[in-house]
C-alpha cells in the first residue's frame, strides 16, 4: 500500500473513531439526564432534585410551564424529548386515552407500595397504570372574618357569600376560567363543567355580577392580598391558604358549603421517554417515606404518601388545611371532562374579566 492510499485509510479511520466516540459521548450524556416538565416554583423541591443528581448521578432538567394545556402541546410536539412531566389528574386522563403515555412498570418503582390507597383508582387511571400521585390539593377560600365585619358584609360561609356588595374590590382569585366558572355554578347549585347551556348560561350572567367584588386574578401568589390588606376574601389553592395563614393569623380558611375541587397532581413518563431508567430511579427516589415526608412540608400540598405520615410534624398533621377532617374530604370532588368544555368557558371567562 502507497502512502497516499494509507493516509487516506488513517484519515478514514480517525473519522469514523471520533464519530464513534461523539455518539458514544452523546448517548452517555443522554441517559445520564432525566427532563422533566411541571409546575413553577419549588413544586418538586430543588434541594430534593439535588440530593437524587447527587445520590445517582443522574441531571435532572427541570422545565417549567403554566398550564396543563401548554403540557400537553409540548409533549404532543416533541415526545422524545421528554421523559417525566407532573400533570392535573384530568390531563392524565387526557394523555392516557391520546396514547402519549408510557405504561409504568412497577417492578422498577417498590416504592409504589407507599401510596395511599385512598388515591388510586380514580377516574383519570382507573388500574394505577400510567401515573403516580405526587401532591393533593384543594381549592377553598381564605378569609379576613374581622375585614369581612368591618365591611359590613355578613360572615363567608360559601361561595354564595362573595356576591355581597359590601365586598366590592376586596375579592382574589385564581386565574383560571374552569376554577372561576365553578365557583359560579356552585353557587346556583349546579355541578362542575356543567354542559346544559341554560345551566351554563345561568352561571355566565352570575358570574358577570360578580366582577365589582373581584379587586385581583392571580394564581401564584393570591394570598399575597390578603396578607397584606388589599383583599379580605380569597379563593385560591390550599397550598397557598396555607402561606396566607402563616403569614397573617387573623386569615381563617373556609371550606365552602357548597363544596370544593380536589386536585391529585401527579407523575407521568411520555410514551417516546429517552431515558426511562433514568426516569424510574427518580420516581422511586420520591416515593421514599422520609424525601416524601420533606417534600410535603417544603411545598405545602398534602402527601399521597401513607408511609411518610410517621415522618410528618405534629404542625402539619393538625393542620386541617392540610389534613382535612372527613366530613370535608366528602364534600370535594374533580373537575372531570375539562376537554368538553374548556373552549366555551374561556370565552366567558374572556368577556368576564374584559366587562
Amino acid at each position: 500500500m502507497n502512502r497516499i492510499k494509507l493516509k487516506k485509510v488513517l484519515v478514514v479511520l480517525v473519522i469514523a473513531i471520533f464519530a464513534l466516540t461523539l455518539t458514544s459521548c452523546t448517548k452517555k450524556e443522554k441517559v445520564s439526564e432525566v427532563n422533566l416538565m411541571t409546575w413553577g416554583g419549588d413544586f418538586i423541591p430543588r434541594v430534593i432534585i439535588d440530593e437524587f443528581e447527587k445520590e445517582t448521578g443522574i441531571k435532572v432538567n427541570y422545565k417549567e410551564v403554566t398550564s396543563n394545556e401548554d403540557m400537553q402541546s409540548l409533549l404532543e410536539a416533541n415526545p422524545d424529548q421528554y421523559d417525566l412531566a407532573v400533570v392535573t389528574d384530568y390531563m392524565v386522563d387526557i394523555l392516557r386515552q391520546n396514547g402519549m403515555l408510557e405504561s409504568l412498570d412497577k417492578s422498577k418503582l417498590p416504592n409504589f407500595a407507599n401510596i395511599n390507597p385512598v388515591y388510586q383508582g380514580n377516574y383519570y387511571d382507573p388500574k394505577d397504570e400510567y401515573s403516580i400521585p405526587y401532591a393533593i390539593s384543594t381549592s377553598f377560600l381564605l378569609v379576613n372574618p374581622e375585614a369581612v365585619e368591618k365591611l359590613g358584609a355578613q360572615p363567608i360561609t360559601g361561595y354564595g357569600d362573595l356576591w355581597q356588595e359590601e365586598l366590592k374590590n376586596n375579592v382574589v382569585v385564581v386565574d383560571w376560567s374552569v376554577e372561576i366558572m365553578g365557583i359560579a355554578l356552585k353557587a346556583l347549585g349546579y355541578e362542575y363543567n356543567e354542559t346544559d347551556p341554560v345551566k351554563v348560561a345561568e352561571a355566565r350572567e352570575k358570574l358577570f355580577a360578580l366582577k365589582p367584588n373581584i379587586m385581583r386574578f392571580e394564581t401564584n401568589t393570591p394570598e399575597d392580598s390578603l396578607v397584606n390588606g388589599e383583599a379580605v376574601a380569597g379563593f385560591m389553592y390550599s397550598n397557598q391558604a396555607v402561606k396566607g395563614k402563616a403569614a397573617n393569623n387573623k386569615l381563617e380558611p373556609v371550606f365552602p358549603r357548597e363544596g370544593m375541587p380536589i386536585f391529585i397532581d401527579g407523575f407521568v413518563m411520555s410514551k417516546k421517554a429517552p431515558n426511562k431508567e433514568g426516569a424510574y430511579k427518580f420516581l422511586n427516589f420520591l416515593m421514599q417515606p422520609k424525601i416524601a415526608a420533606r417534600i410535603a412540608e417544603i411545598t405545602n400540598f398534602t402527601s399521597p404518601n401513607k408511609a411518610a405520615e410517621q415522618y410528618l410534624p405534629a404542625d402539619f398533621k393538625n393542620n386541617p388545611m392540610l389534613n382535612m377532617p372527613d366530613e370535608v374530604v366528602r364534600n370535594t370532588s374533580f373537575y372531570i371532562g375539562v376537554e368538553k368544555v374548556l373552549e366555551e368557558y374561556d370565552h366567558i371567562y374572556s368577556e368576564f374579566k374584559l366587562r
